[in-house]
């Protein structure tokens, strides 16, 4: 996708920075010259370290650790850029650029340190965030399509340079800088809210959980996986957090699980209106589920588990549990019986809870699943 105006490339520079922020890894695709580097580059202006490693220059020890004897047994030592990372006091990004240019060994190398923050021996600290720039296979020299296993770590983020930003920085020699954040406030109440969105859709269209693409050149981009799901929640509840426009939430989602299936999932979730679970878990009778559609039964009844599940207790155990029922008595058993088994289950449902007697709605269904209420 080509970035034709100013404000798609804040758009776009937003969402890089949310990925920075939120620790979520991100591959920047554009051709060559278009500022890629710069925009990463740009954080250290607001003091974070940025560590550059040109992927050309590299092969996988600069990843996985050279080999050293020492005292008859073999250590791995890290690479300078990894030590300068494990050092710096405050956050910090490793930049991986050109890695289009990575062979597949290189790209397996460069695995654990995106997953596991380990390169050698050496633990990197989370506040360590992991950026990639790449040239498209076609203009790419040397290219090579990404291996599906190490696509489904990043986000995909499409990056080009408009000519009003180039124009307006080649005169007056001030380019935009990447925005990053703290965790804001209300993030994580937002993920808690994002990660509902995500479990009620995946149950409408269960097909979309994991779909690796059969072409080779679509699994080197977003696709829907457990992992990039993951990640779409976190990123789209930290767009909503710090106030960020719809559609730098739509860029997040997007490169998390590829554009066809986010803009199924995004026009899902803004068609809900789900009421406040901490009310339904105070009053169980203050919302008529009567006519509502299963999907928003469910999604509703999977907010209310987790508002439950954050403050757990004796008393918000049974009213969960009396919101289910209420929910299966008028909209049917079956999108309330998922949550249910959850609230039944021995770790979930606190010692010395009481059964209240709405449960009863459910028996065949947690006798089939071998929850049926007994003492706690």
């Amino acid at each position: 996708m080509t970035i034709r105006t100013r404000a798609a490339y804040e758009h776009a520079l937003q969402a890089l920075g949310i990925c920075v922020s939120a620790r979520v890894p991100v591959l920047l695709w554009g051709n060559p010259g278009e500022g890629k580097t710069a925009a990463v580059e740009s954080a250290a202006q607001t003091g974070w370290l940025v560590e550059t490693v040109i992927i050309t220059h590299s092969e996988p020890s600069d990843f996985a650790g050279l080999p050293v004897i020492a005292d008859g047994s073999v250590s791995l030592a890290p690479p300078a850029w990894a030590t300068r990372l494990a050092e710096h006091d405050g956050p910090s990004i490793a930049f991986f650029d050109e890695f289009s240019t990575a062979s597949p060994s290189l790209q397996a190398a460069a695995l654990r340190p995106l997953t596991h923050y380990e390169v050698g021996s050496l633990r990197l600290p989370e506040s360590v965030s992991f950026v990639a720039a790449a040239n498209p296979s076609d203009v790419a020299a040397a290219g090579w399509e990404l291996a599906a296993p190490t696509a489904s770590r990043f986000v995909h983020l499409d990056w080009s340079m408009p000519y009003e930003v180039y124009a307006e920085g080649l005169v007056t020699g001030v380019w935009p800088a990447m925005p990053v954040h703290a965790e804001p406030d209300g993030y994580r109440a937002a993920l808690d809210d994002e990660r509902v969105l995500v479990s009620g859709f995946l149950r409408a269209r269960e097909s979309q959980l994991s779909v690796i693409p059969s072409n080779a050149e679509e699994r080197g981009r977003a696709f829907p996986t457990p992992r990039t799901w993951d990640y779409a929640a976190r990123l789209a509840a930290f767009a909503r957090a710090v106030d960020a426009d719809p559609e730098v939430r739509r860029l997040l989602v997007t490169g998390c699980v590829g554009a066809s299936v986010a803009h199924e999932y995004l026009a899902w979730s803004d068609r809900q209106d789900l009421p406040d679970p901490e009310a339904l878990l105070a009053d169980p009778g203050c919302f008529d589920f009567e006519g509502l559609r299963a999907d928003r039964v469910f999604v509703t009844l999977q907010a209310v588990l987790g508002a439950y599940s954050r403050q757990p207790s004796p008393e918000r155990w049974a009213a969960a549990v009396d919101v289910c029922a209420r929910a299966a008595e008028q909209a049917g058993v079956d999108p309330a019986v998922p949550v249910v088994r959850s609230l039944m289950r021995p770790e979930v449902r606190p010692a010395g809870s009481l059964v209240p007697s709405s449960v009863t709605v459910f028996v065949p269904a947690l006798a089939l699943a071998g929850l049926l209420p007994g003492p706690a």
